[in-house]
């Protein structure tokens, strides 16, 4: 292992006790470090990171009551993505205890450290780590910029020279595989990995990519038996739980998560997930205490969002309490000043709220208010935040906002058939059956006429009024993989006439980005990323 020359690294100790950053601080000058920092509050520390690439940051987990921990500061750098691939981020913890240890583990810190440690056990750990940054290099910066094939072609290179660590990258490369929706190879790695011993990771791929090809029962099996033998591995938990839901089996996903929880009780995506699923359960008090915890965790992390309050609100309207629902929202109001999308959200269910106790007077000033909000915000809800907001539009008795969401969500996965279902039951809820089928396939067929009126230009070889036509279409529906993936090929196909220009190349990629968040796995979006490449080159 290469010795590390620690001069010229740039470091940074968290803790709130400056005794011990003091001895810390110690420990790295003796390491010949020269360029130290320290901070003892979570929210210094955070803007000291934002401000200064670091190589090594040494973070305590507790940093008092009332604070951010190492946890919540991880959270956010990598949530912000102000953590650098080269930089090393070890988290430290006096206490053995499993919360506090599956707490440290749960955002994938580089490493973990218990005090008290050796200045000699500190820097074993460092050299291991910095090396094995140094090795990875080419590959983690190109996943760092969200260059993926850029991080697949690196891995295969690698892989071709076969290093001693060639797992590790047969192990990123497989990752890759499913960022990109290339499950067969993903499938085919781990099952080479499986063949020779069935360790965790190679499990884990294979459920992932079991769930994302919709073998569920194979998937289930998988993360059934890295719960039953790895009980530490949360992450198989949350997809046991995923692949439950999946199946219909929602009592069992809420006994998994309520496990995992008790195991780990500080994930705040697991708390808001669990909540969701007690909902369908119609157990109201576990999605009550759920959404409370997600609310409390939430007030010092980058996760907090206005849906837990709306979320926790609607069960307290539906346990015929909507007098504290109302005073949680106007909570939320004020911690979401100045976001159209929450103050939209939490007026809507304030709506709700005055709807069941009568007061006509909150209600339609509720209305009143939803109405300027509404379409400042109509484009950029999830499908699912969409779904529900109309959903409570239709129970407040908004039946054209609610319709205009729901055209909007057809629009953008018209071809998806279980978003499609989904829409179905919101207008099934609100009495509109027949109705509600009629906009799905009327819609679904002027979103097949548009793009057909596309294809039909590229087809011509009209291929600058096609890339114009796409782009316009593409505007009015973002998130719709089949018009993306169609202008991507367009413009694709002029610059093979034309040549390439990075304007071009630009908008290539974020047609792609756009169809890969939708769905990695569209066999269109493939044959495309082998297009750009070829015409990159």
């Amino acid at each position: 292992m290469a010795k590390i020359d620690f001069t010229h690294k740039r470091i940074l100790i968290i803790d709130d006790f400056s005794e011990y950053r003091r001895s810390v601080r110690k420990m790295f000058q003796a390491l010949g470090a020269m360029d130290i920092d320290d901070t003892g509050s979570g929210d210094d520390a955070i803007e000291k990171i934002a401000g200064k690439p670091y190589d090594v940051i040494l973070c305590d987990y507790n940093l008092g009551d009332g604070k951010r921990d190492g946890q919540q500061i991880l959270e956010e750098i990598k949530h912000r993505d102000l953590l650098r691939y080269s930089t090393c981020f070890l988290m430290v913890t006096a206490e053995n205890t499993m919360m506090m240890v599956m707490g440290a583990m749960e955002y994938k810190p580089d490493d973990y450290l218990t005090k008290p440690f050796t200045k000699n056990a500190l820097l074993n750990r460092l050299e291991r780590l910095l090396n094995r940054k140094s090795d990875f290099e080419s590959v983690e910066k190109a996943i760092h910029r969200q260059d993926y094939i850029a991080a697949l072609q690196a891995c295969n290179e690698r892989i071709e020279q076969k290093p001693k660590n060639m797992y590790e990258f047969m192990r990123i490369k497989a990752d890759l595989s499913i960022t990109l929706g290339n499950y067969s190879d993903a499938e085919q790695i781990y099952d080479a990995v499986i063949a020779i011993r069935r360790v965790p990771w190679a499990l884990l791929g294979l459920g992932k990519v079991c769930f994302y090809t919709e073998r569920f029962f194979e998937a289930r099996d998988i993360f059934q038996e890295l719960v039953d033998e790895h009980r530490s591995l949360m992450e198989a938990y949350d997809w046991l739980a995923k692949t439950l839901d999946e199946l219909g089996e929602t009592k069992e996903a809420q006994r998994v998560l309520t496990r995992a929880v008790e195991v780990s009780p500080k994930a705040i995506l697991r708390q808001k997930a669990l909540a969701q699923v007690a909902i369908k359960n119609k157990d109201l008090n576990t999605a009550e205490k759920s959404f409370r915890n997600a609310v409390d965790m939430g007030k010092l992390s980058c996760f907090r969002e206005a849906a837990d309050y709306t979320g926790l609100a609607k069960v307290l309207i539906e346990k015929k309490s909507p007098g504290k629902a109302l005073e949680l929202l106007e909570e939320s109001k004020k911690l979401f000043e100045g976001e159209p999308e929450a103050a939209l959200q939490s007026v809507v269910v304030q709506g709700l709220a005055y709807k069941t106790m009568g007061d006509e007077n909150g209600l339609k000033k509720a209305l009143n208010e939803s109405a300027m909000l509404f379409e400042s915000v109509r484009n950029y809800l999830s499908p699912e935040a969409s779904l529900d907001m109309a959903n409570s539009f239709f129970q407040l008795g908004e039946k054209d906002k609610a319709s205009k969401i729901m055209q909007d969500v057809i629009k953008n996965n018209h071809d998806n058939e279980k978003l499609l279902k989904k829409a179905q039951s919101v207008f099934d809820e609100a009495d509109m059956k027949d109705e509600g089928s009629r906009l799905i396939v009327e819609t679904q067929q002027k979103i097949i006429a548009v793009n057909n009126e596309g294809v039909a230009l590229v087809k011509n070889g009209k291929l600058q009024e096609a890339i114009e036509y796409f782009e316009k279409a593409a505007a009015s529906a973002p998130e719709n993989k089949i018009i993306n993936a169609n202008a991507a090929q367009a413009i694709l196909m002029y610059m093979q006439k034309g040549g390439t220009t990075d304007k071009l190349i630009h908008k290539v990629k974020q047609y792609l980005e756009r169809v890969r968040k939708v769905d990695p796995s569209y066999d269109k979006f493939h044959a495309l990323i082998e297009l750009f490449q070829t015409v990159v080159k």
